[in-house]
């Protein structure tokens, strides 16, 4: 079947009407004419397996990853990184129109000069491939293992000891089914090893190190996490703010990107000495304790109990007196404090902000919501809400996953002034 692809989702797929259906097709660019076979047929859209380019995107390139096309983790490889970001942006803009029915300009996304080895971390799966024991990742929509010896988004020091560990699997007794983490600190370029799954404590750590050393080594061995070498974290830095990161705390994955991320959230909140600050899914502090300098005081509040933990051994770090943080449950705990806010950072997990919270935050009446997500759908879902409570938005895309499908958007919402004018 032939079709235009006039369309992109959200994933990074392309998109065409097929019968009125939105039909989705891997690795396809809007504008081009392909030949397609439907794969997987619903009630109101259908997915397609591309068979050939018959009129290409003049932005259409080879990808440079021989994994690319099998390999769920990249989706824009094929595409130039110009292109890219034009992509991202219109998703954002997009989503905000047909979830939220906001029609707006979206600004165009802050990219990368370099677009690649950016990650500080990667999560390689053990497993079997042909019968032989590996680690790699997933092919595309599969618990499929497909053995990888380069990735094109990490590190050299990453890739290196990531490919020792992948040639040495059943000699340094790596099971079967376990997630091996690498960490890497972009301030010292230390190395933090995690190996999580059943069965990996009794892993051959003391021959691991006889190859090279990292700055720690971990295993979460149903639950229990146990450090077996080094440094109880991993010391790294986001512009002078040095940050002391556990084993599975959050962080953000691009350093360089995540420096941007911060700048364009102190301008847009625009925090000035008398401002009280709450910094909601606060992490470990990344957010909250990069604004303390400019506030009277910040509170943030986290679910996870090690994040909490790692925030206040930052804030001791960095000699920073004026951040409280709590643990707790956002949509349970904001509703319930007693002290006004002027400025509210929200950074969600994908699945957004729960209702309650945005009405518990409408009602406190912040002077500015600064929003960070990384899930155009959920992100236009919420504003909704804030747009309902007359909040206008501005948003700012920052591409903090270049070659994949994800898209990061910073928004500013303001009660009842009119931004785009």
């Amino acid at each position: 079947m032939r079709c235009y692809v006039d369309g992109i989702s959200h994933s990074g797929e392309g998109v065409a009407r097929i019968d009125g259906k939105a039909t989705f097709i891997p690795f396809a660019i809007p504008g081009e004419t392909v030949e397609i076979k439907v794969v997987e047929d619903k009630k109101n859209f259908q997915r397609a397996r591309l068979e050939e380019v018959i009129t290409a995107s003049p932005d259409r390139v080879d990808p440079p990853c021989p994994y690319y096309y099998k390999c769920g983790g990249c989706a824009y490889q094929h595409v130039s990184y110009p292109r890219q970001l034009e992509l991202k942006r219109q998703v954002v803009k997009d989503s905000l129109k047909r979830i939220a029915g906001i029609d707006m300009e979206v600004s165009p996304v802050i990219g990368m000069e370099d677009p690649w080895h950016y990650r500080n971390k990667v999560v390689w799966h053990t497993g079997k491939e042909s019968g032989e024991l590996t680690m790699g990742y997933y092919i595309n929509d599969s618990r499929v293992l497909m053995g990888i010896d380069n990735c094109l988004l990490i590190s050299q020091e990453m890739q290196n000891y990531s490919k020792f560990i992948k040639d040495n699997l059943e000699e340094l007794k790596i099971p079967e089914g376990c997630e091996v983490i690498v960490r890497q600190s972009s301030a010292n370029q230390e190395l933090m090893l995690i190996f999580n799954g059943p069965g990996t404590s009794q892993i051959d750590f003391a021959r691991m190190l006889n190859y090279q050393e990292a700055a720690s080594i971990y295993s979460v061995d149903q639950g229990a996490t146990q450090l077996h070498y080094g440094d109880q974290s991993l010391e790294d830095a986001i512009s002078e703010i040095k940050y002391g990161i556990s084993p599975l705390a959050f962080f953000q994955v691009n350093p360089q990107q995540t420096e941007r991320l911060i700048e364009v959230i102190k301008d847009f909140a625009q925090i000035n000495k008398g401002d009280n600050v709450l910094d909601a899914y606060c992490g470990i502090g990344s957010i909250a304790l990069g604004l303390a300098a400019k506030a009277k005081r910040v509170v943030g509040v986290e679910s996870f109990k090690t994040a909490v933990k790692d925030a206040k051994r930052n804030a001791f770090k960095n000699d920073i007196s004026n951040c409280k943080f709590i643990k707790g449950a956002c949509e349970e705990i904001i509703p319930d404090l007693e002290e006004h806010f002027d400025v509210v950072i929200l950074d969600p997990p994908r699945s957004g902000c729960k209702a309650q919270l945005i009405d518990s935050i409408v009602k406190m009446a912040p002077k500015r919501v600064v929003y960070a997500s990384c899930n155009p759908a959920t992100l236009a879902r919420d504003l909704a809400l804030f747009v309902k409570a007359d909040y206008t938005v501005k948003v700012q895309p920052i591409d903090m996953f270049p070659q994949t499908g994800h898209t990061e958007s910073i928004c500013l919402l303001e009660r009842g002034i009119n931004i785009d004018k």
